[in-house]
């Protein structure tokens, strides 16, 4: 398929994206479907992959060099992650969970937390951060935060002298089970809102006390694995808690709104499964004549590619903006993950349109990028949530407007 325009990209741009598309060609393209197609959801986790892909750089480049990476922005990181997800988005979302969680890291941790806990990241290329969020009854409570204290995250840090012990269980984890380390938000003021009595802790996976019940067994994303994660009089040392005490939503606001990981994603599967929809209408011949040739399968086609340019302009334009200091709201990115949500719908059903039966079936390439994209919409809120949290910002500035 002739590749679609791109951004304008500098040296280093290039660089990356020819060495992200060279690597997914020769090393993830021939394995991908084996590992994510294994029965067992434990048993696809891409450890080799991961591995070979830290070796050219790319598990830390989010970090400063002297950090072992290029202080890849967010521009970046959504054309290489856009770029992965064309061939493998479980494998792409390992690396962007360790871009996002590092750089958590980096802008929080005092001088001697990154040392103690950033280094081994950087040193090891196995090494992976989870980022512990949901629990099993907090889940849109933590995204639409409410002024009633009862709501929101469950799982308790209370002091003991100068120790912190963590009680509770968090559940849907991303890498739960196979990351060295997590950065775990806990409840330590349940008098006020969540939003303003949380804060985060740094956890060791080994650490006593933590377990990991469970990997669960997903749709889609699976070389991606989710799982529980349990917490039994977890006692912690000072140094483990990241930023201020009831500042989890303030250090990690910006960060976590600002994440276009999911829109990047989202154009990812639709380039792929637009390539594979336009490659077979090339071959399959009915009529007498490649069906890419009938009028019908033709719009079909057009209409796709309208989609992936509409997720294109958004997802660039909204990168620029967060990379350039512009004055930063997460309505941008919240609307950004509907659109392009909804735009990869739209392209998976014209793809499964133009391919007919051969696009449900295993063995034909469609059908795994149908199901990510179905897995996709969930994650990091889902549609109707995300409107929500934009219809109550409308809300607030009519009522302050009054």
């Amino acid at each position: 398929m002739r590749r679609m325009p791109e951004p304008e990209l500098d040296d280093i741009q290039k660089q990356l994206r020819d060495t992200v598309r060279d690597f997914m060609a020769r090393e993830v393209a021939p394995v991908c479907r084996e590992i994510e197609g294994r029965s067992d959801p434990s048993a696809c986790m891409p450890w080799d992959l991961i591995r070979a892909g830290s070796r050219l750089g790319l598990r830390t480049l989010a970090l400063p060099e002297e950090w072992g990476g290029v202080s890849a922005g967010v521009l970046t990181r959504a054309i290489l992650l856009a770029e992965m997800c064309q061939v493998e988005p479980g494998l792409a979302k390992c690396f962007y969970s360790s871009w996002r969680a590092s750089l958590l890291l980096y802008h929080l941790g005092a001088p001697a937390q990154r040392e103690k806990f950033l280094r081994p990241f950087v040193r090891d290329d196995a090494y992976c951060f989870a980022t512990a969020f949901t629990e099993p009854g907090a889940g849109s409570d933590n995204l639409i935060p409410s002024d009633d204290p009862g709501r929101g995250l469950k799982l308790s840090a209370r002091r003991e002298g100068d120790d912190w012990v963590l009680n509770g269980r968090k559940q849907w984890v991303s890498l739960a089970g196979f990351a060295r380390c997590l950065l775990v938000f806990a409840r330590t003021d349940t008098g006020v809102p969540v939003h303003r009595g949380s804060t985060l802790f740094i956890v060791p996976a080994e650490w006593p006390g933590v377990g990991f019940p469970r990997v669960d067994d997903k749709l889609g994303f699976r070389m991606y694995p989710n799982g529980d994660i349990t917490f039994e009089d977890v006692r912690l040392p000072a140094d483990h808690r990241l930023g201020e005490v009831d500042g989890a939503w303030a250090g990690a606001g910006r960060l976590f709104a600002g994440a276009v990981d999911y829109p990047a994603t989202s154009l990812g599967l639709s380039k792929a499964m637009y390539g594979i929809a336009l490659d077979y209408a090339r071959g399959r011949v009915q009529g007498g004549a490649p069906i890419v040739e009938h009028p019908t399968v033709g719009s079909l086609l057009a209409e796709m590619r309208m989609h992936i340019h509409a997720i294109e302009g958004y997802l660039w334009d909204t990168a620029r903006a967060i990379d350039g200091g512009e004055p930063f709201d997460p309505n941008h990115t919240w609307l950004l993950k509907v659109h392009c949500d909804r735009a990869a719908v739209q392209v998976m059903l014209g793809a499964l349109d133009v391919t007919g039966g051969n696009g449900v079936m295993k063995a034909f390439p469609l059908e795994r990028f149908c199901r990510d994209v179905l897995t996709s919409l969930h994650s990091d809120g889902t549609g109707s949530l995300n409107l929500l949290r934009t219809a109550r910002g409308l809300a607030e500035e009519s009522r302050k407007s009054r």
